[in-house]
Order: C-alpha cells, then structure tokens, then sequence
C-alpha cells in the first residue's frame, strides 16, 4: 500500500498543467556538479560536459546574456548563466506560435530564453546550477517555480 501511495505522490511531482489546462509532463532533475566546473575557457573552444545541455562544468568568464535571446546560447556561456544564478530556458524548433510567445514571456534578467544551440532531449529544457527540468510543452507556473526555487543553488560568479 505504502509502494502505491509513494508512486501517486511522485506522479504529482511531475505532472502539471500547461497555461491552457491541458496535462504537461516536466520531470525534474538533479545532476551532480561538474568537478572542473571553477575552469574558465576561451569561448568557441572544445569542452566535454558531463550533462546536455550543461548543468555545471567549464565556463568563460566576462558577461552574461538576459532575457529573450533569437540565437542558441553556447554551452561555455550556458554554464556562465547558471553560474551567477541564472535559469536558461531552452526550446527545439517544434515550439512555435502561441507556445513560443507564452515561453518567450518568462524572459527577464535571471532567464535566459532561447532556441537550442544543439538537439535536445525534450522540447523544452530550463537548467540551473545542477538541475534540470524536461517539459513536453509550456508549463509556464512550472518553469517560474523552477527558475525562483533552483537559483539560490549557484555558486555565485567568480
């Protein structure tokens, strides 16, 4: 009975409600932090990360992009967002129109939202500093709650 009452509380967890009522799945993920994650590298270089998109690991140092972006944002610039307490909200060319304008609204200084600079394994993907959340379509209260919940697990720039 226990295994049962464990398996509806995680389905809960998981399952929400996109802007519209309809039922979305975004699963969310903590991955384990990147050991060379305190690296600076050049931008454009080769970086191996141990999660994609990355959720820690080598990162540029300098600025970080905010708000609503029209290009893919490179892993190493990625990482550097995450870093300062950032969320980057990243979407695969299927997520057009009216979801598009809905995801494109979260945008502001601590989110980043922008196409996939590479192919993603969900339509949608927010990450934070070690987290990642996987959504099948907008689910704008998840994504906020994500993005206000999951910034305070960053380091903080360096």
């Amino acid at each position: 009975m226990r295994v049962v009452a464990w398996a509806c509380a995680l389905s809960l967890l998981v399952v929400g409600c996109d802007g519209n009522g309809a039922a979305t799945t975004c699963v969310e993920l903590r991955e384990p932090e990147d050991q060379a994650s305190g690296r600076h590298v050049l931008s454009g270089g080769t970086v191996e990360y141990q999660t994609d998109p990355p959720t820690s690991g080598p990162h540029i140092a300098g600025p970080t992009p905010a708000g609503v972006l029209d290009d893919g944002v490179p892993p190493e610039i990625q990482v550097r967002v995450l870093e300062s307490g950032g969320v980057i909200v990243q979407y695969d060319e299927s997520v057009v129109g009216t979801e598009l304008e809905q995801l494109r609204s979260v945008g502001s200084l601590a989110i980043v939202v922008a196409p996939a600079a590479s192919e993603l394994p969900a339509r949608i993907i927010a990450t934070a500093w070690t987290w990642k959340l996987s959504c099948s379509a907008v689910d704008l209260r998840t994504l906020e709650d994500f993005a206000a919940e999951r910034s305070a697990d960053a380091p903080g720039l360096d």
